[in-house]
């Protein structure tokens, strides 16, 4: 039975409606600008159970804190082992720094054209002719690399080699054939003698800088003026950049800046390089400059690096940097940005890179 008082209709549930918590607002004045005593006041507040969690994580699982004798909680352990061995990429440690840079620089490039050019070669008889004479190259090549590395293998696995080289070989070819469209002029007919003489050079590049004729070829697509200089002028850079940065990989600089290094003007930027390298190693005495100079070459070519060094040293101590240098195996990435970001213009490269 209703009651009068509502009408005839149903009484309605009240909706509860939950009310957050909100945190007080801190001003960093009242902790003397202390941003780590602000976060210890910060972290002593009840803020629910997962903010709770993720602060006991964070005092247990880094740094002394995880060493300490009596830290035995299992949660802090793990979770510290996932962070140091699952989630980064020791690309510094492993000496890979430069290699992922150089990969993604030259591929970007070089995979538009060929795009492109896959496009006109299923209506085009007379370039598909031209890729197959451009593969057989290939092919042979990489016979002649696979018989003087080695001279014995199984049937099984030569049969298996023998496909991957027929891909492989097959899109080199597209892409060396896209290289040879782009150094004729409108005037002069791209002749078969051009794209051969345009392959023979892409392989005697990647020789000259021991890396494979894809990256070769992918590098000239970035900088064709490569395909002009000689190889000992290469061969000559990579002997003064070895000596400027004796732990880096001196193949993957050239890779991830060929316009710096394989150019017409590549031997005053390895001056420059070297020069700025030595600065570097003044200035950061305890730092592995070499991890920085391979993974960002085109850092030490800038024209206000000296003033974004000392800009630096100003925020922050030499011995602040070499401690970061031995727990940070992302440490050559993250002071790159920081010279970049207090360089003169935000760190913009002279005017032909850009």
């Amino acid at each position: 039975v209703c009651s009068s008082s509502t009408g005839g209709k149903k009484p309605q549930k009240q909706r509860r409606v939950r009310r957050q918590s909100q945190r007080d607002q801190r001003d960093p004045a009242d902790f003397n600008n202390d941003y780590d005593l602000l976060r210890e006041h910060l972290q002593r507040e009840n803020g629910g159970p997962i903010a709770n969690f993720l602060n006991f994580l964070s005092e247990n699982s880094f740094g002394n804190a995880l060493n300490k004798s009596d830290n035995t909680n299992p949660f802090a352990f793990c979770y510290s082992w996932f962070l140091a061995n699952v989630m980064p990429l020791k690309r510094q440690r492993q000496g890979l720094a430069g290699e992922a840079v150089s990969r993604a620089t030259i591929r970007d490039e070089a995979d538009r054209r060929l795009d492109e050019f896959i496009l006109r070669l299923e209506r085009d008889e007379k370039l598909r002719e031209d890729v197959k004479r451009v593969k057989t190259f290939w092919l042979e090549t990489a016979t002649n690399r696979s018989s003087s590395s080695s001279s014995s293998s199984s049937s099984s696995s030569s049969s298996s080699n023998n496909n991957m080289t027929e891909r492989y070989a097959e899109n080199l070819a597209c892409r060396t054939l896209s290289l040879a469209e782009r150094m004729v002029s409108s005037t002069e007919q791209n002749t078969s003698e051009n794209q051969d003489e345009v392959a023979v050079r892409i392989n005697e590049i990647s020789k000259a800088i021991t890396c494979t004729p894809r990256e070769a070829v992918d590098a000239c697509h970035v900088n064709p003026d490569a395909l002009s200089t000689p190889s000992s002028a290469f061969v000559s850079r990579l002997s003064k950049l070895k000596t400027a940065a004796p732990g880096a990989n001196c193949c993957s600089m050239f890779l991830s800046a060929p316009k710096l290094f394989m150019g017409d003007t590549g031997d005053e930027w390895v001056s420059v390089v070297g020069r700025n390298a030595k600065l570097l190693r003044e200035k950061f005495p305890n730092v592995d400059v070499d991890a920085v100079v391979e993974h960002d070459p085109e850092l030490l070519v800038l024209s206000g690096l000296e003033e974004a060094v000392e800009e630096l040293l100003s925020l922050w101590t030499a011995e602040a940097f070499a401690l970061s240098d031995v727990d940070n195996d992302f440490f050559a990435e993250e002071l790159s940005v920081a010279l970049r970001a207090c360089a003169p213009n935000g760190g913009a490269l002279p005017e032909m890179f850009s």
